[in-house]
């Protein structure tokens, strides 16, 4: 039953707790949100040939550029309650959210918000709807296990941290009009906007301060695919909504959580260019990208975080209610728009008619009786037949969208068989019924969707809303996951978005008429028992570790005299020793370390950056006082031997690199023409292991060498000033390219012009473009040497044209 139901919703004080750590899942589980990382079919996300018993027949992922995060507000407000958790992982398991609630006791029951960034290059192998396994790999019991400790542990700590806090909310029914932050991703659904590409432009921006002003949380919510990392990225990395949320966080002066919460990302992908020029054959690591995406979603987001405060409320009226509902394989179940539309009955053997259209060649035909799939079907969108012909439902053969379709028996003996995967029986349980929800703050409402809200979809919840369409917004990715929510117009135009939802073209409205639902419970002055008015809900099967224990690693914490040719670093690079160099060169310098450490499955190693000052090393911190562990590092985890025949434990060998530029919020720093200004002196990697610690040789960090290119422009010279950091990866301007040819940014650029006899010539010149400066000598004969000098003491020199 839902908590506190028989009550009355009234305004009370406003209470928060906040808490976070690492999500904590091991190095090596499969990443979510692409089959195309199974290993029997496109083999994307391969470095090499390793073997992890985690990952079945999913590349593994091998190491981290951004971990994965669990974040939690507690919020109460007079005798309400309501917790919102946030992960870095693809989607969420309704089983896990139940799980969450039921160990946190009746008083969070129908009370626990669980919302996911959608990120592709994270965990997956938790789902208890095994038919996502073809996209998230085999569903593993310890996984599942270490995601609910985390999200119980989390949860629990943000209970127990609440105090007296205010509330503001913005929005902005404006925000990147200039598709510099998405863009619409889906044509084919154009038509139904006049012709006109259409995205999420809508965003809602929760703010919330301590008593005194000081900020806690912001939670902006608007929808990004986060999806600008290509397939074969095989690291974990929270891609452009964690973007988002290190933007946030940098702009305060103390910690401040910030949790984007995915909107309206169906048919929106985030915008960015491509930063970093590959050799031949190694993947698509671009993590600049996703900063390119962040920065420029900043100033609108800082912009609604000022307007929440000119609105903060320390008393609110507050109310969630949530409610498992069915899905298939009842069709009737999915009659919609008062019984405008249906489907025939289903029995998987009766030919359709093939009419998709009424006569006027825009209105569904109903009953839809091209979709007859008593357990459920996948892969439509397209008029041929896909990987699994004989799955096709009767009569639909070359019909579009539905001759793709392939019915879930067919669909999993065959992926089963191909991915080595275990499926129970069909109809699916986890898929026979979803949750929904809302939730109320003050005169907002925010609508629960278990799945990939499109932009239709969340007109069509807007619209049937009982508060002001500029006072409801959608959560997605929330509670569960059913794939994408498309309004049946939309499904039945096709492409890919159709392919991942099991129950056809009425199953997003129905899902949206469930939600609308639980909008109009959540407004009423009554707490309902939104259960009462459910199915019961699904209780996950129980699965096994299926992964052998982790090896005995007698020698982590201890330094290879040479590393192994097969440990993975980026670009293929191979240092002749596993201690950083000795000199590195801000910009166009990586230092490097190797070490041998645990086995991901006890653990993974923390690295912070530490650098000396006034003869300590303390670590790196950035202005909102985080320390420097992750997003500027890239660690990595390579197993030796890689390819285990027999029980053999192997060596764990891990690898850290850092560009040497400045880090992310680096104080003073962060703007992207101030990267080479990383400040100079000696800085070292330190290893927080499972049962060791160990800290790399000191390195010193030096002046960028400038590559100077002067030209003579009439009396004037013309100087243009340039870094090389071929082996980079960070951003370092926002066009092009930042690791090939890059122009020095801050100005003004100091230039000495020396000469055979006599003093020599200095100017302060301003940038006339990117790296480019014109000074006009007062002496005619040649000169002898020509030197540049950034405002950072990075240094070029020319000898005579």
């Amino acid at each position: 039953a839902t908590a506190r139901a028989g009550g009355t919703v009234t305004a009370g004080a406003v209470r928060v707790g906040l808490a976070e750590q690492t999500l904590d899942l091991p190095i090596g589980t499969a990443l979510g949100g692409n089959t195309s990382r199974a290993r029997p079919l496109d083999d994307q996300g391969r470095v090499d040939d390793r073997e992890v018993a985690l990952s079945g027949s999913f590349n593994p992922s091998v190491g981290f550029e951004t971990l994965p995060m669990v974040r939690a507000v507690a919020l109460s407000a007079g005798d309400e309650t309501v917790v919102v958790l946030h992960t870095d992982t693809i989607f969420g398991d309704d089983t896990l959210t139940h799980e969450v609630e039921a160990r946190l006791g009746p008083e969070l029951a129908g009370k626990i918000v669980w919302t996911s960034s959608h990120s592709h290059t994270a965990p997956g192998q938790y789902s208890a709807d095994t038919k996502f396994q073809v996209g998230a790999g085999p569903v593993s019991g310890l996984v599942r296990r270490r995601m609910i400790e985390r999200l119980v542990e989390t949860s629990q700590r943000a209970l127990d941290a609440r105090q007296p806090a205010r509330i503001g909310i913005a929005t902005d029914e404006r925000f990147d009009l200039d598709n510099r932050v998405s863009y619409d991703r889906r044509p084919e659904n154009d038509r139904l906007f006049g012709g006109e590409e259409r995205k999420d432009q809508r965003l809602a921006l929760i703010r919330i301060d301590a008593m005194d002003g000081t900020p806690m949380a912001i939670l902006p919510i608007f929808g990004v695919h986060s999806a600008i990392l290509d397939d074969d990225v095989s690291v974990f990395s929270t891609d452009a909504s964690g973007a988002f949320e290190r933007a946030l966080e940098e702009q305060f002066d103390r910690p401040v959580m910030a949790i984007h919460l995915q909107g309206a990302a169906g048919d929106v992908l985030g915008a960015s260019s491509t930063h970093v020029d590959f050799p031949d054959g190694e993947p698509l690591w671009d993590f600049a990208r996703n900063e390119e995406c962040a920065r420029h979603a900043l100033p609108q987001l800082m912009a609604a975080w000022e307007r929440a405060g000119e609105v903060m409320q320390d008393t609110l009226a507050m109310e969630m209610v949530t409610r498992s509902v069915p899905l298939g394989p009842d069709w009737e179940t999915f009659t919609v728009r008062g019984g405008a539309l249906s489907y025939a009955p289903w029995d998987g053997r009766r030919a359709c008619d093939r009419q998709v259209y009424a006569a006027d060649g825009t209105t569904l035909r109903s009953p839809i009786d091209e979709f007859n799939a008593p357990a459920g079907a996948g892969l439509c969108g397209e008029a041929e037949a896909g990987l699994i012909p004989l799955g096709s439902m009767p009569g639909t053969d070359g019909l579009f969208p539905y001759g793709s379709c392939t019915q879930l028996p067919r669909a999993i003996n065959v992926l089963g068989i191909a991915l080595d995967f275990v499926f129970e029986e069909t109809p699916l349980c986890v898929g026979t019924r979803t949750t929904v929800g809302a939730l109320r703050l003050g005169d907002y409402l925010f609508g629960l969707a278990p799945g990939e809200p499109l932009v239709l979809w969340r007109d069509h919840v807007v619209e049937g809303s009982p508060f002001p369409a500029d006072h409801t917004f959608v959560l997605g990715y929330a509670m569960g996951h059913n794939g994408y929510l498309l309004t049946p117009e939309d499904w039945v135009l096709g492409g890919f978005e159709p392919s991942i939802n099991s129950w056809g073209p009425l199953e997003g409205e129905y899902l949206a008429e469930r939600v609308v639902e639980m909008l109009q419970l959540a407004t009423t002055d009554a707490r309902e028992d939104a259960a009462a008015g459910g199915v019961d809900r699904a209780v996950a099967a129980t699965f096994m570790d299926g992964t052998p224990p982790a090896d005995a690693t007698p020698t982590a914490g201890t330094v290879p005299e040479a590393v192994p040719a097969e440990v993975y670093f980026r670009n293929h690079a191979h240092p002749a020793q596993a201690q950083p160099e000795a000199r590195i060169e801000r910009v166009n310098g990586v230092a490097r370390f190797a070490w041998i450490g645990e086995d991901p499955l006890a653990g993974t190693p923390r690295v912070t950056l530490e650098r000396e000052v006034e003869g300590t090393f303390q670590p790196a911190t950035r202005r909102s006082g985080r320390i420097v562990r992750d997003l500027d590092l890239l660690v990595v985890w390579t197993p030796q031997p890689l390819y285990r025949t027999d029980g053999t434990p192997r060596t764990h060998h891990w690898t850290a690199e850092w560009q040497a530029v400045s880090w992310f919020g680096a104080p003073g720093l962060d703007g992207l023409e101030a990267r080479a200004g990383v400040p100079l002196g000696r800085y070292r990697f330190h290893v927080e292991g499972t049962g060791y610690a160990l800290d790399s040789t000191p390195f010193e960090v030096v002046p960028a060498p400038l590559e100077i290119r002067p030209r003579r422009d009439g009396a004037s010279v013309t100087v243009e000033a340039r870094m090389q950091p071929r082996e980079g990866w960070r951003l370092l301007r926002m066009d092009g390219l930042s690791n090939r040819d890059v122009p020095v940014e801050a100005g003004p650029l100091r230039v000495e012009i020396r000469y055979a006899t006599g003093m020599p010539e200095t100017f302060e010149a301003a940038l006339e473009g990117p790296g480019i400066v014109r000074v006009t000598p007062s002496r005619s004969e040649p000169w002898t040497e020509l030197v540049v000098l950034d405002r950072f003491g990075n240094r070029g020199v020319s000898g005579p044209l």
